[in-house]
């Protein structure tokens, strides 16, 4: 216990850890190779994975200029009368949407034997049957290498993805492309729809009440064939304002109905592609440069875990030698 305590005083001496290293210079080399040796191997037997991606912007769809009384009615009716989110950030997350990846996966690409056409789930299950745990993990898997980003400023999304090979990752980019454009496409087809049957609903009542408000003023002229007294003309303008009021709403509402019934069958390209989707030069990963070093930064670290070893136990030994010359006994001639 004392020859510990006098380790722990005295230290390690870093002053002569480089002479110590090379010294030790076969072991440290070795330490050093062999890790990275041994991660570029395993580098060598990873899949490759080949990056590929795109720029893009949404556009943006006429929106339905619905008036504020008719937004409140439409609320009360259970409606979301207003319009989609146009956010860049709401496209992005699409883009990692289960929607989306299932597109991805059940589309067919040429990675099978011969060049013959394969979904990805098929290829990485070996040519097995699926499963729904092997759907769930090859959908898992293509999630890690899925990923969007978006400018809000200004709204430019980017889109980068792997895929298996440097054909395949362009036709992953472009399958996605043409994925997000109809989610989109049918997004607002549901909400144009949606938009539509309110509008209906509400256009078929307008309709009503503007009949109800005309047979009213027609009734009045029939019963007064000349309207001269303060109390008829007073009538008279306050029919007529209801009639105005009724027939400016009813004809807004039918403006809107129309535009909600061209939106509901729209078909036009819903993004705008800035750069297209390339096939990439080089594999993404795994990246051997890196695995080498990290392999070789692990091995040096682990070398001088051993040369700090070795100083320290034979400071030990050398602890515990003086205490036992102390200990020994002077004899008297």
């Amino acid at each position: 216990m004392h020859s510990v305590r006098l380790l722990m005083h005295g230290g390690v001496n870093l002053r002569n850890l480089p002479d110590t290293l090379w010294r030790a210079r076969r072991r440290t080399t070795l330490a050093i190779v062999v890790p990275a040796l041994a991660a570029g191997a395993m580098g060598m037997l990873l899949p490759r994975w080949y990056q590929s991606g795109a720029t893009l912007t949404i556009d943006t769809s006429p929106t339905l200029p619905t008036s504020g009384a008719v937004l409140g009615l439409a609320s009360q009716l259970g409606f979301s009368a207003g319009t989609p989110s146009t956010s860049p950030q709401f496209y992005s997350d699409l883009l990692s949407s289960r929607v989306l990846l299932e597109h991805v996966l059940s589309a067919s690409y040429p990675l099978g034997p011969n060049r013959g056409l394969e979904t990805l789930e098929q290829y990485w299950n070996g040519g097995q049957p699926a499963t729904i745990r092997s759907h769930a993990k090859a959908l898992d898997r293509l999630g890690t290498h899925f990923s969007g980003s978006a400018n809000p400023r200004t709204g430019v999304i980017t889109l980068t993805l792997e895929g298996p090979s440097k054909e395949v990752a362009k036709l992953m980019a472009d399958t996605t492309l043409a994925a997000l454009n109809n989610l989109v496409v049918a997004i607002r087809r549901r909400h144009a729809s949606a938009e539509r049957q309110f509008l209906e609903e509400r256009w078929k009542a307008l309709r009503d009440s503007l009949d109800t408000h005309e047979d009213g003023l027609r009734r009045f002229y029939e019963r007064n064939r000349q309207v001269t007294s303060p109390q008829l003309q007073f009538e008279e303008v306050r029919l007529k304002r209801e009639v105005d009021l009724v027939q400016t709403v009813y004809a807004q509402i039918s403006t809107q109905l129309e535009q909600a019934r061209i939106q509901e069958v729209r078909d036009t390209p819903a993004i705008s592609v800035i750069d297209p989707p390339v096939e990439p030069v080089r594999r993404s990963s795994p990246r051997l440069t890196l695995l080498l070093f990290t392999g070789g930064v692990l091995g040096a670290a682990f070398a001088t875990i051993l040369v700090l070893g070795d100083m320290a136990l034979r400071g030990l030994g050398e602890a515990q030698l003086g205490l036992a010359e102390r200990s020994v006994p002077i004899r008297k001639a």
